[in-house]
């Protein structure tokens, strides 16, 4: 039998199409090809064929939603990007200070969110931005005693 006759007779078997057999099979029972080519009576090579046909290899899957992940991405600042204005004055310029620091973080925040929608997400050095958001909520968790209260909740447990 050739490919088009196995499926024929494997959607006959299950009253569905091979798309959503395979999506059963491979993505909600996640069988491998081995158990998936039992479970239908075939061939595991035939199996492999029509998993790697729609995409449901886990690495395909992956990779395919990586892409949709840098589709999504492109979009994410661009609105923000806009609004920004980065050449106005530091406020804190000539002082280090806990506020001197809040602004310059900032400022670095803004300027990888302009440099992610100049690139649409593919520049190197936007990988930055989680570094400095992360370093922001960090300067609020302590200016709010958030951290202080971490930090003594942490000393409790090690006790």
């Amino acid at each position: 039998m050739k490919y088009m006759q196995y499926k024929g007779v494997v959607e006959r078997e299950y009253k569905k199409s091979l798309r959503k057999i395979m999506h059963e099979i491979c993505v909600v029972e996640g069988l491998n090809s081995s158990l998936g080519a039992k479970k239908l009576g075939i061939a595991k090579e035939i199996f492999v064929y029509w998993r790697s046909f729609y995409r449901l290899d886990r690495n395909q899957q992956l990779f395919d939603q990586t892409i949709d992940d840098i589709d999504q991405m492109k979009f994410l600042y661009l609105n923000e990007a806009t609004a920004i204005d980065s050449k106005r004055p530091l406020k804190h310029d000539d002082e280090q200070s806990l506020e001197g620091l809040e602004e310059l973080v900032g400022r670095m925040v803004e300027y990888y969110k302009c440099v992610h929608a100049e690139s649409n997400g593919l520049a190197k050095d936007t990988g930055n931005l989680p570094l400095y958001e992360f370093v922001q909520e960090l300067l609020e968790d302590y200016k709010s005693g958030r951290l202080l209260m971490e930090v003594e909740s942490q000393k409790k447990k090690a006790q």
